[in-house]
């Protein structure tokens, strides 16, 4: 019969050699084998996660720059056509009527219930609208005979008539032109719907005109100020046009804009796919100094394309 012995098992250390040092165990150890990861390094899942994280990250960025950097790119906008309007007004050069180019620096609008002083520019397309407020081309100058329609943004680039629907009756509005300068009075605040450009037609009482977006998230139509002219109007050089395009009315973007919005993004992702490809090969410090502006300036390129599909008085 086999007798087997319950004490555990122990090991026993190998007899030190002669010098005193333990002798090395002749046993084999085993170690382990870690169970090794089957899943592929870039799998479908991960792939969606970095993609999703890359639009997120876009979108925020889209955001801040209508928010912060189109601020500041309007300002500084303002600050030349300031000095421009400046100069013309003290040389007598403004223009007082007429085909006058788009663009061209044409009043000083001042709404001091809202804080408001801008200058006004001849022209009312989504490009012109990122500078500052715009006169709209077939109505006659402020102070002039007739209707004198004004839009502008109601949220991006600085929103100077983000708040002109806090306006009451009464509020005072001044302008000033190279024919002088003019008071106008608030009579009423509507709302009209998008496609509805009775507000904005050239004929009517002597008065200002007010347009803007009537939402920023979702715009369906425009508030719209009307101020009445206190005082004689100024009658205009002759040669006004009597039509206008359909993206100076404000509710769309700029024309023409997709395919460089297309293009812009397509470099967006050349670029960031080198920089990938060239921080796993050369020094990353060097990498990242070259890469960073050279993606930055691209991503603004973007940003600001994609501004110009927003509706113009956004």
């Amino acid at each position: 019969m086999t007798t087997v012995d319950p004490r555990p098992e122990t090991s026993v250390p190998p007899a030190p050699s002669a010098g005193g040092t333990p002798a090395k165990s002749t046993a084999l150890q085993v170690i382990p084998r870690q169970p090794k990861d089957t899943r592929p390094a870039w799998d479908p899942f991960t792939i969606a996660g970095v993609a999703m994280g890359l639009v997120v990250v876009l979108l925020g960025g889209f955001i801040g720059y209508l928010a912060v950097a189109s601020d500041l790119q309007q300002a500084r906008t303002q600050r030349q056509l300031f000095d421009r309007i400046s100069d013309s007004l003290y040389n007598d050069t403004a223009p007082i009527g007429g085909d006058i180019e788009e663009g061209t620096p044409v009043a000083v609008l001042e709404i001091p219930s809202i804080d408001l002083r801008q200058v006004v520019v001849e022209g009312t397309t989504a490009n012109e609208l990122r500078g500052g407020p715009g006169h709209l081309r077939n109505t006659s100058l402020p102070g002039g005979f007739g209707n004198s329609v004004l839009m502008g943004k109601s949220w991006t680039y600085g929103a100077p008539f983000g708040r002109i629907d806090t306006l009451k009756p009464g509020h005072r509005i001044y302008v000033t032109t190279q024919q002088g300068d003019f008071t106008y009075l608030v009579r009423e605040k509507k709302h009209i719907r998008n496609g509805s450009d009775d507000a904005i037609s050239p004929g009517g009482a002597h008065q200002l005109t007010l347009v803007t977006a009537d939402s920023w998230w979702r715009p369906r139509g425009r508030t719209v100020v009307v101020a009445d002219l206190q005082g004689e109007f100024q009658l205009a050089e002759r040669g006004r046009t009597r039509t206008i395009r359909e993206d100076e009315k404000g509710t769309g973007g700029e024309s023409g804009v997709g395919i460089g919005l297309l293009l812009w993004a397509q470099a967006l992702v050349l670029v960031v796919a080198v920089a990938a490809w060239a921080l796993r090969r050369y020094d990353r410090r060097v990498t990242l100094l070259l890469g960073v502006p050279i993606t930055a300036a691209v991503l603004w390129s973007l940003y600001d394309t994609a501004a110009r599909l927003l509706p113009a008085t956004l």
